[in-house]
């Protein structure tokens, strides 16, 4: 903004020899303050204004009186190239300013007028720049005053407002926005940073911000809004690329195979865990490394991607690694779909030397599951006499072999039987086996104590919850099993109210003794069993049908003895040798008791067994067992064994001197072989002494005698 552009030029000008009558007469006419005056060159040369004029008429000097005795010679000029400033308003005495070239020449007059005159030209510009830059901003702009009328608003404000109002300065802006949400922020008087708001469909992201004076006033308030609804859709999928980035690095690093990625020139920019394996090399070494400088140095024998380049196709060949691996490394080429160029080549390495390690070891593995197979009833028989448990039949291996595979496994389990079939025995082992097994082992009948009694048995009491409780309360025998198993036998027997209870306590996990409020928390494995058909009793309604599906996850059915012969001898013998320990005695038993307990259905099943046992090892007087000792119920019983057929009574009689006895081997060495002798078969002998044919097998093998094949 510069002089020349607003000065007036061609003023009109005095010459010094001109009389003061001529200069009223010019200051009169134009209306102006002062003259230049000029020689004849037409330099500046001073001013002559109406104060000297006065002046001149109060002295009474002739009007012919010459201009240049009462003109001003020491002036405030302006160059004609100089700026204008703000502040010559306020230094313009005169009301008028001589405005010169460099040569001195007068070129025209600077007035207060041509100042304003500047400054409003310069203002209406710099508003229709700003005006132009708010509305080729791409976000919204809204600036409203503190009564929330519009004083600005840009036409990228109108977008996203969906906003289509002519003239929309000082108009309301409660009549442009109905949401009132966006209104209250717009009309807010609190700085508010990065709000994200929903609006017409768009998602916007609004900055907020008081308009302020330099004297610290608020006057309104400006809003600048930014569409992100592009944004966050390419930030979803930036995300998911990230991921899908992710992912795919973890699947190269999880392959088994050494993954590497080079660039069309075959400089390496990836490779994973497995290669850096298979090679010993580190990853700083070979990242922005040509393939082909590996070969150089001899980490690696050839370079495959060379090899891709060249044919421009899949390759496989064999690399020998520095470190003495062998692979087995296949490139593929990415191509580009247009132009058929290769964009990357991609190499798998299969380490071969590991491979062949594998198939030696497999085939080692091999010959030792060939052997490991041959000793492998040898080794079960040896785990069951490890647990104290004697199962020569099949099917009680069967069940041994399920306990033991579920004991880790921490579920409910229900056991099926008969009384005495040794429920409470399996019940023990599962939980020694278990992950619980250092934990306590709580077993409870429900059917031995009484149904109002069971009750705080099981839940326990609180201090003074009926007539005689103690004192102090009682823990239940669930909260006594926490950290370990809790075994309730003759689980039929529960009483309706009960099942209620404790299927609330297996569901929740929590337990509250009587008379309490308080839960406690209890982390217990169940193991439940039962003589009784519970699938009868849920529909006949005397037991829940959830909570029998609910303890009912693993069941274990325990056939009874008689229907397991095969494990009837190996028992005897077992109790036979406990009861003779106990009672520091030296009994056996001859061969036609064995026949009789042989032919006897043992409704008690092991636990009666057990019993007569222990009765006859105590109450016989002589050092054998015979027929005359044994209870008169099994002597009612019929006679025809089952393991001694009536056209083998004679061999049995043969040997009815023979007593099963631990201890005495050379008697039962004796039998085998004269048993082995006459039938030929494993099998045979099996069948005439009860036993299962594995158990002959062992004794056989015990005793050096070379089985016929």
């Amino acid at each position: 903004m510069r002089v020349r552009d607003y000065m007036t030029p061609n003023p009109i000008v005095l010459h010094k020899e001109d009389p003061i009558s001529r200069a009223a007469s010019l200051l009169l006419e134009n209306r102006i303050d002062g003259l230049p005056v000029v020689d004849e060159a037409h330099k500046l040369i001073g001013l002559v204004t109406k104060s000297h004029v006065f002046r001149a008429m109060k002295n009474h000097l002739p009007e012919e009186t010459p201009v240049g005795i009462l003109m001003q010679t020491r002036l405030v000029t302006l160059y004609d190239d100089q700026q204008i400033y703000e502040d010559w308003d306020e230094e313009l005495d005169a009301g008028r300013l001589p405005v010169i070239d460099r040569s001195g020449t007068l070129v025209g007059i600077l007035t207060r007028t041509d100042i304003l005159r500047a400054f409003e030209h310069q203002t209406r510009k710099t508003i229709s720049q700003l005006d132009a830059i708010l509305q080729s901003t791409y976000h919204g702009i809204v600036a409203v005053d503190l009564t929330g009328h519009v004083l600005s608003i840009n036409q990228a404000a109108e977008r996203l407002l969906g906003i289509s109002q002519k003239n929309m300065i000082r108009t309301s802006i409660t009549e442009l926005v109905s949401d009132k949400t966006l209104l209250n922020l717009l009309l807010s008087l609190e700085k508010q940073h990065m709000v994200r708001l929903d609006y017409g469909g768009r998602k916007l992201l609004i900055n907020h911000t008081p308009i302020v004076t330099d004297e610290g006033k608020k006057i309104g308030m400006a809003s600048v809004m930014q569409d992100i609804t592009e944004l966050e859709v390419i930030s979803q999928e930036l995300t998911a690329m990230q991921k899908l980035n992710r992912e795919l690095d973890t699947i190269i690093e999880s392959s088994h195979d050494g993954i590497v990625v080079t660039d069309r020139n075959g400089v390496i920019r990836h490779f994973n865990q497995a290669f850096s394996r298979m090679t010993g090399l580190p990853a700083y070494e070979a990242i922005g490394c040509k393939e082909e400088e590996l070969e150089r140095r001899g980490i690696i024998s050839q370079a495959v991607s060379r090899l891709v380049i060249e044919k421009k196709k899949r390759v496989s060949v064999i690399q020998h690694a520095a470190n003495g691996s062998v692979l087995l490394s296949t490139g593929t080429p990415i191509l580009d779909d247009e132009t058929g160029e290769i964009l990357q080549i991609v190499m798998n390495c299969r380490d071969l030397s590991q491979l062949n390690r594998v198939k030696a070891e497999l085939e080692e593995a091999k010959q030792l599951s060939e052997r490991y197979h041959s000793e492998l009833e040898v080794l079960r028989a040896q785990q069951m006499e490890i647990e104290g448990i004697i199962a020569e039949s099949e099917e009680m291996r069967n069940i041994l072999q399920m306990c033991i595979r579920i004991a880790p496994v921490d579920t409910s389990i229900l056991i099926l039987g008969e009384s005495g079939v040794g429920k409470g025995v399996l019940a023990k082992l599962i939980h020694q086996r278990s992950d619980r097994g250092r934990g306590p082992f709580i077993s409870i009948n429900c059917g031995a104590i009484p149904s109002n009694l069971l009750e705080s048995e099981l839940f326990g009491y609180a201090s003074g919850a009926f007539t005689g409780a103690q004192q102090k309360g009682k823990p239940g025998l669930i909260e006594l099993a926490d950290g370990g198993t809790l075994f309730l036998d003759e689980i039929g027997d529960l009483p309706l109210d009960l099942q209620v209870k404790l299927l609330t306590v297996l569901q929740e996990k929590h337990v509250t003794r009587i008379g309490d409020v308080k839960e406690r928390a209890v982390d217990f494995r169940l193991i439940a069993a039962t003589n009784a058909n519970l699938l009868e009793r849920v529909q006949t309604g005397t037991f829940r049908e959830d909570l029998y599906y609910r303890i009912n996850v693993v069941p274990i059915e325990v056939p009874p003895l008689r229907k397991r012969r095969e494990d009837l001898f190996p028992m005897i013998r077992h109790f036979l040798n406990k009861f003779n320990e106990k009672h520091h005695t030296n009994k056996r038993i001859s061969y036609e008791s064995l026949e009789v307990m042989q032919a006897y259905s043992w409704p008690g099943n092991v636990r009666e067994l057990e019993n007569i046992i222990e009765r006859l090892v105590v109450t016989t007087v002589d050092p054998i067992i015979e027929v005359k000792h044994l209870p008169k119920l099994m002597l009612g019983a019929n006679l025809a064994s089952v393991a001694f057929p009536m056209e083998e009574k004679r061999e049995v009689g043969m040997h009815s001197k023979m007593v099963l006895h631990a201890a005495d081997q050379e008697s039962e060495k004796e039998r085998l072989l004269a048993l082995y002798e006459k039938y030929r078969s494993t099998r045979k002998v099996a069948k005439v002494l009860g036993v299962h044919q594995s158990t002959v097998v062992r004794r056989l093998n015990k005793y050096g005698v070379q089985q016929k094949k």
